[in-house]
């Protein structure tokens, strides 16, 4: 189900809401339970018979909510470092684990966004995409997204 950030389920939060810094005009929600993370990324809809809210896309990722402190590690301590440094070894680009018996996967992309910047792809392959018939959920986050932006900050405080 689609989550509404300004109607969402009993124990649901809106931990942040941030712009998305990869398109103009875009926002993304991070949204909390005792055991769900959620990404929701609002976008402005072309289109006028098909919109999520009035005039808005949303496009939403979910995660356990344990996972927050498995992105942040394996950013920073994994992708981001090299091996001489106790990071994934040259030329590995993604880890896949399961975290909280999901299937979760961190992969390291050199194009993300309308300036085609460094970034990751976060992926649930336990998780059917809710919008198109696709078997797992994504999205896409840059570095300076998660830097100045402020999303690794988020994530450490969940």
């Amino acid at each position: 189900m689609l989550l509404h950030t300004d109607n969402l389920p009993t124990g649901y939060q809106v931990k942040a809401n941030i712009d998305y810094l990869l398109f103009d005009n875009e926002k993304l929600f991070i949204v909390a339970s005792d055991g769900e993370l959620v990404f929701i990324k609002k976008s402005p809809s072309p289109y006028e018979n098909r919109q999520d809210e009035p005039g808005i896309l949303l496009y939403q990722t979910e995660f356990p909510r344990v996972a927050a402190a498995w992105l942040v590690n394996t950013i920073e301590n994994r992708l981001w470092k090299s091996a001489a440094e106790g990071g994934e070894p040259s030329g590995k680009n993604s880890v896949t684990e399961i975290v909280a018996g999901e299937e979760l996967t961190v992969r390291r992309v050199m194009a993300v966004g309308d300036d085609h910047s460094k970034g990751f792809v976060f992926i649930n392959a336990s998780r059917d995409n809710l919008k198109f018939k696709e078997n797992f959920q994504e999205i896409h986050v840059s570095d300076r997204l998660l830097k100045e932006g402020g999303l690794l900050d988020i994530l450490r405080r969940l």
